[in-house]
């Protein structure tokens, strides 16, 4: 041992500071080529199926992404009345709202109850083989 022994904290600290360094921060993509703004989120392109609606969280809202067409969109899933959680029906081909029963239209267009503005979009960007939401 040395003059001055290190305590278990210093000895974890040191250890926790050494492996931070060697990962990418979370919620940034270890691709080099990919630089991602703050509040960004990337998806593999091949993570989303034609047709398939797929949520992906982005901060701390749920988001539906859809790949039509040969076209990428995607939307808040909040309703604009109260911001409750809304749910795609595909049944109806609508998105209902469990809080006070709003409803909208498949492109997000309020059709019943309280909502008074569509479900808000979010920007898309496909760089490479990856879909970046915000």
């Amino acid at each position: 041992m040395t003059a001055r022994d290190l305590d278990r904290r210093e000895v974890l600290a040191a250890a926790g500071a050494l492996v931070g360094l060697a990962l990418p921060p979370i919620g940034c993509s270890a691709d080099t080529e990919l630089a991602l703004a703050p509040g960004q989120v990337a998806v593999p392109l091949s993570d989303l199926p034609e047709g398939d609606r797929r949520v992906v969280i982005v901060g701390e809202n749920p988001v539906e992404v859809l790949r039509a067409d040969h076209t990428v969109t995607a939307r808040m899933l909040r309703c604009t009345h109260m911001g409750c959680v809304v749910r795609w029906r595909p049944d109806a081909r609508i998105y209902v709202c469990p809080c006070h029963d709003g409803r909208y239209d498949a492109e997000g267009n309020p059709i019943a109850g309280p909502p008074p503005r569509p479900l808000a979009t979010v920007p898309v960007s496909i760089r490479g083989t990856r879909v970046v939401l915000g």
